[in-house]
């Protein structure tokens, strides 16, 4: 099962009352957000 699924099953268990399609949307979300991190941090120690 490829991770993203993982999370989803995760989120969904720990969460009955949200559906599917909030659960991806949230670890879509994040996913987006560490990426924006992830990029930012690496221009940081490029300009040093």
């Amino acid at each position: 099962m490829p991770k993203f699924d993982q999370r989803v099953e995760e989120l969904l268990a720990k969460h009955p009352s949200l559906t599917k399609e909030e659960v991806i949307k949230i670890v879509t979300e994040k996913n987006e957000r560490k990426k924006k991190k992830r990029a930012e941090k690496k221009d940081r120690s490029r300009s040093n």
